[in-house]
């Protein structure tokens, strides 16, 4: 409920909004939470599996792009020593043409005129197979039963041959050996020119290429004999690779690269790139193992999978303490509710008024009772101020008591008062109000709390009570208590100004025999009409007072001289011998009156009454309806 809000009601826009949201949609919020968390956590989940997968693809497609350029540096190395092979082999043919069998290669590898260190042995063979000459000493040793020799026999171009490894007879060592046919001059077979290689130096180039601890280099031919191969630090030759993948995938695509399983191999998963070395019979393979490769991204992963487990774990969290708070408010908003909806039941039926009133007195909103009490609508009311509605003698006195409960030294000061209100018909109505002061956060005061209980009934019966302890009920004349007090109140400021008062003491004369003979109702008629000519004998400063039975006093006030009271006195005398009409009966009496004059006969109340009570039982021993001044008589009394 803000300040400037009825009291007690709630808004039509409110009402709604009062409503916690949750309480407001048709799917239940804790179901909508658990959904929208196994939401967030699925595509927590599904992004890191998709990053993971992304990283693994981009890896292994990096890999395969390195190993391809490696095995295209390994074709370009591989066909340079073919070429090599091929220029050696083309030149020995040449010059064995020319010399014929008196051609020494053992001398041109002393001489230099070989210098390819790569070739273990270069030979000379005739069309019988039989070795014309060799770099090395050969002995008697045929050729004729060889694939290298025979390949070239059936041959019918002039290409260089790479056989399959084979163990070398002259030099007892595995050799590759690579041959070119020589051709006669009428185009008969002559014989072949041979030179062997070293099948590791086909995989020296994994000594260059960083392929890692299980990386894989082969050079195969496409007859599945395997020219060179070497996994890790292991080299091996003349395996067949008819079963490997990358053989069998040259025969439709002359290179390429793919994920190997390993399996025809030593079991150990490879990216491996192959293509076909341009113009041989050959094809090249370089790999590396997938775990390697997979290493970082392994790495990264696990990292993925750990921040993703934590990040899911942190929203169940919050999707639980989510829940428990939303429960937790929805409890404290049911509860409000329900305070509410007490408060505003009990609100209009408390049998004292309550207001909300602003800082500057506006009247926010009232409950019923106030309503009632002062006779205006809870709309009429929010266009007035506390002020307004307070009696012109009792603003100042409303505003200073409303300003001190807002001030910081409220605490010591009476949150209670009694004050007065003027109703929407001009009545007065006293009320008891207390009012407390609600806060803001920052200990402002926002508003404050009124709650009145009308008291007029006990400040009405007070007042009966005051005037009826201070006045003659009869005649309604200030009795004698109040007599004395207003007398001393005269006397006080008549010794503060140096002034002169009276008092008078007058006593009725026939009074008993008019209230035996006609009755007490008749004396008492009589009593009440003697009061009104009374006051009509005096000003309004003075007082005129029944002591009891038929006798009266009076304070003068202000006397400048003795023939004022003389003059007073005489009117009343006079005032009262005029006849009184009694029950239709015309019924005169007289008065006795004495005086006594401040501060000639006296200075304080008892001393002037008691003189004046004297002075006037001496007129009624003179004669009775007369004045006098003195106790005794002494001449000075005067008759009417």
């Amino acid at each position: 409920m803000t300040p400037d809000q009825p009291v007690g009601e709630v808004p039509e826009g409110a009402r709604s909004a009062a409503l916690p949201w949750h309480a407001r949609i048709d799917v239940p919020l804790t179901l909508l939470i658990v959904l929208v968390c196994g939401a967030l956590i699925a595509g927590l989940w599904l992004t890191t599996l998709q990053r993971i997968l992304s990283e693994r693809e981009q890896a292994v497609a990096a890999a395969m792009k390195s190993n391809s350029n490696l095995a295209i540096a390994f074709e370009q190395q591989v066909f340079r020593t073919l070429k090599s092979a091929e220029q050696v082999a083309a030149f020995v043919r040449e010059q064995y043409r020319r010399e014929g069998s008196s051609i020494d290669l053992g001398q041109w590898v002393m001489q230099h005129v070989i210098r390819e260190s790569m070739f273990n042995i270069v030979s000379v063979v005739d069309a019988s197979g039989a070795i014309v000459s060799s770099s090395l000493p050969t002995g008697h040793v045929n050729y004729a039963d060889r694939a290298f020799f025979q390949a070239q026999q059936r041959a019918e171009s002039d290409e260089l041959y790479v056989s399959a490894p084979v163990l070398g007879r002259v030099t007892g060592r595995w050799q590759i050996p690579m041959s070119m046919r020589i051709t006669r001059p009428d185009g008969g077979f002559g014989g072949v020119v041979v030179v062997s290689v070293d099948p590791v130096n086909f995989t020296d180039f994994y000594r260059q290429a960083d392929l890692g601890g299980q990386g894989l280099l082969e050079l195969a031919g496409t007859d599945g004999i395997v020219r060179g191969r070497k996994t890790g630090g292991q080299a091996s030759f003349g395996g067949d690779a008819q079963g490997l993948a990358w053989f069998q995938r040259q025969a439709f695509d002359s290179e390429g690269g793919f994920v190997d399983g390993g399996e025809g191999v030593d079991g150990v998963a490879r990216i491996l790139s192959y293509r076909a070395v341009a113009g041989y019979p050959l094809m090249v393979a370089v790999g590396t193992a997938y775990d390697d490769e997979m290493a970082p991204v392994l790495q990264r992963r696990a990292v993925y999978l750990v921040m993703t487990a934590c990040a899911s774990v942190a929203l169940l969290v919050f999707a639980a303490v989510l829940i428990l708070v939303l429960r937790r408010q929805r409890a404290v908003a049911d509860a409000l509710r329900t305070s509410e909806a007490l408060f505003r039941a009990t609100f209009h039926q408390a049998a004292m008024g309550i207001a909300h009133i602003a800082p500057d007195g506006r009247i926010l909103g009232a409950n019923d009772k106030f309503c009632r009490m002062l006779g205006y609508s809870g709309d009429e009311l929010r266009k007035r101020t506390v002020f307004e509605l307070s009696d012109m003698d009792r603003r100042e006195e409303a505003r200073q008591f409303l300003a001190h409960r807002l001030s910081a030294h409220a605490a010591v000061f009476s949150p209670e008062m009694e004050k007065t209100y003027r109703r929407k018909d001009g009545t007065v109505l006293w009320v008891c109000e207390a009012l407390g002061v609600v806060r803001d956060i920052q200990g402002r005061p926002e508003f404050l709390v009124a709650v009145t209980q009308d008291v007029t009934a006990r400040k009405d019966l007070e007042a009966r009570l005051s005037h009826d302890a201070l006045h003659d009920a009869l005649t309604g004349l200030p009795n004698r208590v109040m007599f004395h007090d207003r007398l001393s109140q005269v006397l006080e400021s008549a010794r503060r100004y140096g002034r002169r008062a009276a008092v008078l003491y007058i006593d009725l004369d026939g009074f008993k025999a008019v209230n035996d003979s006609r009755g007490h109702a008749a004396g008492d008629a009589l009593l009440q009409q003697v009061a009104r000519r009374l006051e009509d004998c005096v000003r309004a400063e003075d007082t005129v007072s029944r002591f009891g039975g038929d006798e009266f006093g009076i304070v003068l006030a202000t006397v400048n001289r003795e023939q004022d009271c003389e003059t007073v006195a005489l009117k009343v005398i006079q005032a009262l011998s005029m006849p009184f009409q009694l029950q239709g009966d015309a019924v005169s009496i007289s008065a006795s009156a004495g005086a006594a004059l401040y501060p000639l006969h006296g200075t304080d109340a008892e001393t002037l009454v008691a003189h004046a009570d004297r002075a006037m039982y001496a007129a009624k021993h003179l004669g009775k309806n007369r004045f006098s001044w003195e106790p005794s008589p002494r001449g000075n009394a005067q008759r009417f």
